[in-house]
This record gives structure tokens, sequence and C-alpha cells, in this order.
């Protein structure tokens, strides 16, 4: 009996279609059919990157994904700005980088069915750094930098800059632990040096 495909597992776009869509697109780059990349030729994305089924990119004024990066089921990038995802960084499954949100200080009309002429959207950069991990429907806000190496526990709201190869938790996020920095770069070495 077939399965229908809507029970059946996503495909891979082909590496031609993003080459010729994508503003860049790295080698041995896996990108799932249905997901949702728009515009896709303001996105870049490095060598062995994967994105999986139900990712949502709207890149606004550019999403760079480094080498060696992971978006799981459901992530979103959105808001209008700008994100920056570097070399080994994994998002886990649902998690949300915010880029711009919405002025409510009374100066503009909110929501996207009002005239751009009317709203007050302040739009930021996202940075997550190399190796860093942000765990399952975590939420990153507009403006913030997730240092190198840095760890985010499942569900929580990142609201500030977090400092490198620090474990964050909670809501309010506060540091409970350190990574280990060295291990961890010494095993990506031979990466760093493919062809």
């Amino acid at each position: 009996m077939e399965i229908p495909s809507e029970l059946s597992p996503a495909k891979l776009l082909s590496l031609d279609v993003l080459q010729s869509q994508l503003q860049a697109c790295g080698q041995g780059v896996k990108v799932y059919t249905g997901c949702r990349l728009y515009p896709p030729d303001r996105i870049c994305v490095g060598d062995y990157s994967q994105i999986d089924e139900g990712v949502r990119i709207y890149a606004g004024q550019g999403v760079t994904i480094g080498r060696y990066v992971h978006l799981a089921f459901d992530c979103s990038i959105s808001g209008g700005g700008q994100c920056v995802i570097r070399d080994f960084a994994g998002l886990g499954a649902g998690v949300r980088l915010i880029t711009g949100s919405e002025n409510i200080d009374g100066s503009g009309l909110t929501n996207p069915t009002v005239p751009e002429s009317l709203r007050r959207v302040e739009r930021g950069q996202v940075i997550i750094g190399a190796h860093a991990v942000i765990f399952t429907n975590s939420i990153v806000l507009p403006g913030v930098t997730v240092g190198d190496g840095a760890v985010v526990s499942a569900g929580s709201v990142v609201h500030r800059d977090l400092k490198p190869w620090c474990v964050y938790a909670g809501n309010p996020l506060v540091q409970v632990g350190i990574r280990p920095r060295d291990n961890i770069l010494r095993l990506a070495v031979p990466l760093n040096h493919e062809p």
C-alpha cells in the first residue's frame, strides 16, 4: 500500500535549485520540501547546513546561515531585520528568532494590514554565535547576540546578549553553567580545514 504524501517524510530540494534561487548556497546543503524561504535572494546558506521541513525564514534585511548549521522542524526567522547564524550552531524545533517588532508607544498603528506609512516597526539584528545551541521552543528577541558556544535551554526567552560558552536556563534567563570550549573547538578542527 502506498503511503499518502501527507504521511510521508519530506524530500530534499535539489542543490541546483537552491544554488540558482538563494543569494548563496554552499556544497552539501540539505533543505527539505515543506519549508518556506522568502525572499530567497536575501538568504545565504553555508556548506553542509540543513534546514528541516516546516522551517519558515522571512529574510527581511537578510539572513546568513554559516556552515554545519541545523534549523530543526518548525523554526522560524521573522521580523524584517537581519539575522546571522554562525558555523556549527543549532536551533531546536520551534525556535523563534525575531528580528523586528511593532513599536507600541503610540507613534504608529500596529499589524501588517495597516499601510506601512502608519506603522512603526523597530527592526534589528539577531546574531547566533558559532557552536551556539538554542533548544526547543525558545525565543530570541530583536537586537540580541547569543555568544559563541552559548546554550539556551528549552522554552527560554532571550531578551539580552548572552556571554560566550555559558549555559542559560529559566525565565527570567540566568546562567547555570559553562561549556567546555577547548574540547568543542578541537573537535571542529578537521571540519574547518575541509577543501
